[in-house]
Parts: structure tokens; C-alpha cells; sequence
């Protein structure tokens, strides 16, 4: 289905242009842009054991008539050409599906560790670079955990922080693992740290592990949800609720308040609406108002 309004969706873009969003091969692609551009938040450290197979995915938005190619950098070899493979080793292969461009390579050697340009064919060219560690024994597992409590729940313009963590386990003895690096979302929908809206992000760094802390300032209804944090494709969730009564609650406080004050600045008014004068004091005030009737 997602093909067919793909289709549709190319047929109108002469109409189109500028505007609306369509899907390629399951992601939401925007047809603003004027050219190819390689989507966001790609998985560009990967790491596999000798002897398994490895596929290093792009993803590229826009492509229309340009080509992908997947060059080797350690020799600049080509190794494929729009889905074509260019090399004689039987181990690489080569495929698209939508916005995605795939290298493949079964049977991993260490030799094959280093890094591997994703280009397109623009002008001038676009490269998206990947890295590959090979490592000769078992390889540790990333895991993906909250810190704290998976459910947070803030005040209306107030602040809330939301913890995760990411660590390889069993720890790695001395394997060349790459950097833990940990990505937000709201919903599908990155985090921005350029909103100018207080949004702050704390990362502490040790071997195998990275700790993520993501502050939100000035809370809004709508920073209530689903937020993820997410390392080598794997990913922990959150929710944030929003005390959409605390503004409410505050107003209700301050005419309290003000009443309260009010009161105090006209005691004589409290008073004759209390009735708690004393007897000597009624008197006086009887006597008052003969007087001013006569």
C-alpha cells in the first residue's frame, strides 16, 4: 500500500510540490527540499563477530534519478553501483527497498573492519560514512535502560528530567567497541535541543557504558507522552505526564489571597458583619446613630 501512494504521490509532484509528506518503505519521507538528502538519526557505528554477516543500511530521502554507491575507504574501492555489485568478492551484496540502500557482507573477516561511504551521485557528491568493527570473539549485547522511574510526572511550567542509560553486557574484556551514543524521540519524532525552550541534554561517558539525562523546561500540556532513548537499535520508553491542574490551582490560591486581604483592610465592615462587638460597644454605636438621625 505503501508503494502504490508512493507512486501516486510521484505522479502529482509537479502539484505537489512543497507541500504534504508521503511514505517510503514504511518511514514518513516530507516532499519539501529541492534534492536528495540522507534522513536523520541513522545507525552509522556497527558492530558484528568474525564469521557473521554485517549490512550497513542508508537511508536516502529524495532520491529520484540519483544513484547510490558504496565505496570501500580504505582503497576507494567501488563495491556497488545502484544496486549493482562491483566487486568479485562473493561475500558483498547490494539492495534497495524504498529509501533504503543496503551493503551486505556474510562471512566477516577482521580485514573488513574500517570505514564505508554511502555517496550519491549528485553534484557536488554526497557521502554518508559508516563504520564497521569486526572483532574476533563473542560480542557483547547492547542494552537499553531507564534511570529512575519510567514514568515521570511535572508540573505545568515547571521542569522534568528523564534518564537512560546504555552499557554493553557482559562488559567487553578489550574489544574496539565503538561509542555508545544516546538518541531521544518523542514519539517518531527526534528531540531538538534548538527549540529555545529551556530543552538541555547531560551525557556522562565511562568504557561500555554512556548515561543520557534529558531536561524540558518550561512545561506545556502537550510535552505530555511517549519519549524514547535509543542506542545501536535498541530502545527504552518513558512516559511524561503533565499536571495540567497545577495553573489552575495557583490561581485559586492567589484570589484566596486577595480576599484574605481585602478582608484585613476593612475591619469595620468585618466587624458589624461578624456581630462580635461587646455590649459597651453596641451602646456606643446606638448612641452614634441617634445622634446622626436627630
Amino acid at each position: 500500500m505503501c508503494a502504490a501512494a508512493t507512486l501516486l504521490l510521484m505522479a502529482a509532484l509537479p502539484a505537489l510540490a512543497g507541500q504534504g509528506r508521503w511514505c517510503a518503505d514504511g518511514e514518513v519521507v516530507a516532499l519539501e527540499g529541492a534534492g536528495p538528502a540522507f534522513a536523520p538519526q541513522q545507525h552509522t557505528a556497527v558492530l558484528a563477530p568474525a564469521g557473521h554477516a554485517a549490512t550497513l543500511d542508508c537511508r536516502v530521502l529524495r532520491l529520484r534519478d540519483k544513484s547510490v554507491s558504496w565505496v570501500r575507504s580504505r582503497d576507494l574501492q567501488i563495491l556497488s553501483h545502484a544496486g549493482t555489485v562491483f566487486t568479485a568478492d562473493a561475500r558483498v551484496s547490494a539492495a534497495a527497498a524504498g529509501a533504503r540502500h543496503s551493503l551486505r557482507i556474510e562471512r566477516l573477516r577482521t580485514t573488513d573492519a574500517g570505514r564505508y561511504e554511502c555517496q550519491v551521485n549528485t553534484e557536488p557528491k554526497m557521502s554518508l560514512f559508516f563504520n564497521l568493527t569486526v572483532v574476533d570473539e563473542p560480542v557483547p549485547e547492547v542494552v537499553v535502560s531507564v534511570l529512575g522511574a519510567a514514568g515521570v510526572t511535572a508540573r505545568a511550567g515547571g521542569a522534568a528530567t528523564l534518564a537512560c542509560q546504555a552499557r554493553y553486557e557482559p562488559p567487553p574484556r578489550q574489544l574496539p567497541l565503538p561509542d555508545l551514543d544516546i538518541r531521544w524521540q518523542k514519539g517518531n519524532l527526534p528531540i531538538s535541543l534548538q527549540s529555545g525552550r529551556g530543552v538541555a541534554l547531560d551525557t556522562q561517558r565511562w568504557a561500555a557504558r554512556v548515561e543520557s539525562r534529558l531536561t524540558l523546561a518550561a512545561l506545556r500540556a502537550d510535552d505530555a507522552g511517549h519519549y524514547s532513548c535509543s542506542a545501536a537499535g535498541r530502545a527504552a520508553t518513558l512516559t511524561l505526564d503533565i499536571d495540567r491542574l497545577a495553573d489552575d490551582d495557583r490561581v485559586e490560591a492567589m484570589q484566596r489571597d486577595q480576599e484574605a486581604a481585602r478582608g484585613r483592610g476593612a475591619p469595620a465592615a468585618g466587624v458589624l458583619a461578624g456581630g462580635a462587638l461587646s455590649a459597651g460597644a453596641r451602646s456606643g454605636v446606638l448612641l452614634a446613630i441617634v445622634l446622626l438621625l436627630r
